[in-house]
């Protein structure tokens, strides 16, 4: 069975696998705790592993590495943990998310299945996607083009990077406050985009994209712009659609301010 995994199926098929099995027991642990909102905290970290998976399943079948396919790992290593870290220490001990609450309470059917299919596999099939850049650099000649490429796969990387890290510690520091539970965050990086943290996102997933033009393949592309329709179609409509209610003002921030792309607001404070 073991020989099978490593050396029968595919580097797809394997990291396939992988990132199934580790969904399926988070599944597990959900239900024990009664808290689908984990799989929130999981969402980066799956990625890692994917990528570890590729580099083992190629280690196993005698495959060297490259110097792209190693850069490769410690982008998504470095981009995973840290949004791991961040919503471990946010999220956890708070209780379920009142997304997942709603979910769960507006199912006609038993919640354990719903939230399986629904929330663990359906995250695994974006992983899935969003993973092809990785794909392709563990599975394709990494030589074309590679020197420039890299380097400016760094400076996105970095750039996207720095964004996130100091998005999510304004946002951070706005939140410990008591006094700002009805106010805007609308000082720093929030001054010239309402998500900074998730156009750092889509900055390094595009850092990633741009590594994987070093096989010849334009199919990474897939990343940033699935990454791209999550954020503008699903997550961001869900964040803001509330804030309207809970905080007097927010429609302004919205007329004032990007809702992605950094730029200059539209009327000064």
């Amino acid at each position: 069975m073991i020989e099978t995994i490593f050396f029968e199926a595919s580097m797809h098929q394997f990291a396939y696998f992988i990132n199934w099995l580790a969904l399926t027991l988070l599944w597990m642990i959900s239900l024990r705790i009664k808290d689908s909102s984990i799989i929130d905290i999981y969402w980066g970290f799956g990625f890692v592993l994917i990528a570890w998976a590729c580099s083992f399943h190629n280690y196993m079948n005698g495959l060297g590495s490259t110097d792209i396919q190693e850069i490769l790992l410690v982008m998504v290593t470095i981009w995973g943990l840290r949004l791991t870290y961040y919503l471990a220490r946010r999220n956890l001990g708070h209780g379920e998310d009142y997304r997942y609450v709603k979910m769960r309470n507006a199912s006609k059917r038993d919640w354990r299945l719903v939230s399986y299919f629904r929330v663990f596999m359906l995250q695994g099939v974006l992983q899935a996607i969003i993973s092809w850049p990785i794909f392709l650099i563990f599975s394709l000649d990494t030589n074309k083009g590679s020197s420039a490429l890299v380097a400016f796969a760094i400076i996105f990387f970095i750039i996207g990077f720095l964004f996130e890290s100091i998005a999510d510690q304004q946002m951070k520091k706005f939140k410990s406050d008591p006094n700002n539970s009805s106010k805007i965050m609308n000082k720093g990086l929030w001054k010239y985009s309402r998500h900074p943290n998730y156009f750092g996102d889509f900055l390094q997933w595009f850092a990633i994209f741009v590594l994987s033009l070093s096989t010849g393949s334009f199919l990474g592309a897939v990343a940033p712009a699935m990454m791209l329709f999550i954020f503008f179609k699903l997550t961001i409509r869900l964040l803001e659609k509330p804030q309207s209610k809970k905080r007097p003002g927010y429609n302004q921030y919205i007329d004032d301010t990007n809702m992605f792309f950094p730029g200059p607001r539209s009327k000064k404070d």
